[in-house]
């Protein structure tokens, strides 16, 4: 692996870490009334346009790690407009 893949990695588990809490609280709690729902709409686009980015330069860790995100942050949205 090199060096610069070592990073994106790093970077990108990072961003996952950084949403594994919300993710996990809302789906304990139910509560999500004090989230932005807009937050979580552009969040999930950006990704979305990472993703293709990252396919398109072919680049993994890019596409791996927002994929993970992606994940988890629609779970926060599905979450947010599901009970509001």
């Amino acid at each position: 692996m090199k060096l610069i893949d070592l990073l994106g990695y790093t970077a990108g588990i990072l961003v996952v870490i950084s949403l594994l809490p919300q993710t996990i609280k809302s789906w304990k709690t139910k509560l999500t009334r004090d989230l932005s729902l807009w937050r979580y709409i552009i969040y999930i686009v950006r990704l979305i346009l990472w993703i293709t980015y990252a396919a398109i330069i072919k680049n993994g860790p890019v596409a791996v790690m927002n994929s993970i995100g992606l994940i988890l942050a629609s779970s926060i949205l599905y979450l947010k407009i599901r009970y509001k």
